[in-house]
């Protein structure tokens, strides 16, 4: 008799947490956050898992939400238990103990990392699409212009890395002075995915898109350069 977690790739970090806290070892395999652009894939994902699963697996607990329809109508071969709620947002987004089914506003982003330059909407659009030929990245876009409007970052107070308040503060100011998305344009598919999931710097093996006055701006375009600029001259100057 064994347990086995199954996952989504997005809340590894709050996964691992769980099992520190409660003393588990259980085995978990991941589901890769990209597959949650369709529940289609996701749901053929979650078949494939529980078909590889050991005979003697008595138990798999879900860590993730339903996802669009994903779990619908899937017979796992052993005892199946997983939350009563709609996607791995929710989960993040509750507080109490009485689960609610669907805790996201309409229009809302919901992004986990608070540094910009991490996670913001063109590096989670240039995740998911990566994959895909550019006229359904194209259409993809305009959907997401269409339903999101605001990005809120979940702060669960678990999982964040260990650093110096003087640390986080800096890479914050970097990110920011460094991050032409706050001048209102935007720099599509800065990073990629390879075959393996890992995230690389696109140095060209992937096109790009820049798209000028792509929304409002927080920083006029003048003070952003400036910025640079003196960013750029103080790292010449400590011969960086």
């Amino acid at each position: 008799m064994s347990t086995v977690i199954i996952g989504c790739s997005s809340l590894k970090d709050y996964i691992e947490h769980a099992q520190r806290k409660v003393g588990t070892h259980y085995p978990v395999i991941y589901l890769n956050r990209l597959y949650h652009r369709d529940p289609t894939e996701m749901r053929a994902h979650i078949l494939q898992a529980l078909a590889t699963l050991d005979p003697e697996v008595d138990t798999v607990l879900a860590a993730m939400g339903f996802c669009g329809g994903s779990w619908q109508e899937v017979q796992p071969p052993c005892r199946l238990v997983m939350p009563r709620i709609d996607d791995c947002i929710s989960l993040l987004l509750q507080t109490t103990d009485r689960p609610m089914f669907d805790l996201k506003e309409p229009g809302h982003l919901y992004v986990k990392d608070q540094d910009p330059t991490r996670e913001n909407f063109h590096r989670i659009f240039d995740r998911m699409t990566e994959d895909l030929d550019e006229n359904t990245k194209k259409s993809y876009h305009q959907d997401w212009m269409r339903h999101y409007h605001e990005i809120d970052i979940i702060d669960t107070a678990h999982c964040k890395p260990k650093e110096s308040e003087h640390g986080r503060s800096a890479a914050m100011i970097r990110g920011i002075i460094t991050n032409i998305t706050y001048t209102g344009d935007v720099l599509m598919q800065k990073t990629w995915h390879d075959r393996e999931y890992r995230c690389l710097r696109n140095y060209g093996e992937k096109a790009q898109y820049y798209m000028d006055d792509h929304h409002e701006p927080i920083i006029d375009k003048q003070t952003f350069e400036l910025a640079g600029h003196a960013h750029r001259q103080r790292g010449r100057e400590k011969g960086n």
